[in-house]
This record gives C-alpha cells, sequence and structure tokens, in this order.
C-alpha cells in the first residue's frame, strides 16, 4: 500500500505519527553517533543564511534591500543636517536683526536730539532776542497800514 510523503516533521526529522506518514530515513550526521564534536564541515550548512519566511518579508524590514535602508538612512541624514543648518541660521538672522533694531532706535533718538537742538538755534523766542540786539523793536499796537506814496 502507497502512503504519500508528508511535510510535517520533528525535530529529529521524523514523520509525525499524527499524519501516518511513512518514516523517512535519513542519514545521521557523523557528529550526532556517540560522543564525537562536530568538524567544520558538519556545521557549515547551519552558519549559511537561510532563505526569509514569507513571515519575515511581509514586514518593512524585511521587505526593503540593505542599499535602499543605507540610502534612507543617509537621506534623513541630510534632512536633518539641512534642519540644523536652517535653525542656525534663522537664530543668527534674528540676532542680526534685533542689533538693527537697536541701531534703528538709537538713530531716532539722535534724530529727535539733534531736532531740538536746531529748534532750540531757530526758535522764535531766539529770533527775537537777536532782533532786539539789532535795534528792532516790536511795535506793541498795530495801527493802520502805512501807505507809500508814488
Amino acid at each position: 500500500m502507497y502512503k504519500p510523503k508528508t511535510h510535517i516533521r520533528n525535530r529529529f526529522g521524523e514523520a509525525s505519527p499524527a499524519s501516518g506518514a511513512v518514516r523517512i530515513e535519513e542519514p545521521v550526521p557523523a557528529y550526532r553517533q556517540g560522543h564525537t564534536l562536530p568538524g567544520w564541515s558538519d556545521i557549515q550548512g547551519l552558519n549559511q543564511r537561510r532563505s526569509a519566511t514569507p513571515r519575515e518579508e511581509a514586514t518593512f524590514l524585511g521587505r526593503i534591500s540593505t542599499a535602499r535602508f543605507a540610502l534612507i538612512v543617509l537621506g534623513l541624514g541630510v534632512l536633518f543636517t539641512l534642519y540644523v543648518g536652517h535653525v542656525h541660521a534663522t537664530q543668527q538672522i534674528l540676532a542680526e536683526l534685533e542689533e538693527e533694531r537697536r541701531e534703528n532706535l538709537r538713530l531716532h533718538l539722535q534724530h529727535n536730539r539733534l531736532k531740538g537742538d536746531f529748534d532750540q538755534m531757530v526758535g522764535p523766542s531766539v529770533i527775537y532776542e537777536r532782533a532786539h540786539a539789532l535795534g528792532l523793536v516790536t511795535d506793541p499796537a498795530p495801527g493802520p497800514p502805512v501807505e507809500v506814496g508814488e
């Protein structure tokens, strides 16, 4: 009677008794016979990378290649560097703006002081004093207009 082979095996390579399949005999490695340790050729297959299972490939990192991951990390590094540079440039511009505002305020105050000095030099009280010094008198009572004949 023919019994189909099964893919369900336990950790020793034996078919599962629940499946009712025939036991497939496989050669036992030399390091499992007795007390000898495995050689390099025996464990070489254990160190090789196994292909990813469908479950591992379903994850985000399982689907992207190493080169693509490196490019993503590099791109994030470049974006972070640009952001930090932008922050420093903005802070420098803000410091310059505050300095220019202080300079503008200083110039406005200087302009107001000089304008006050000028107004004191040419104001009406100064003009009246100079006029008296030149011998001009103010007319206390204005009279009728004087007509000058021809």
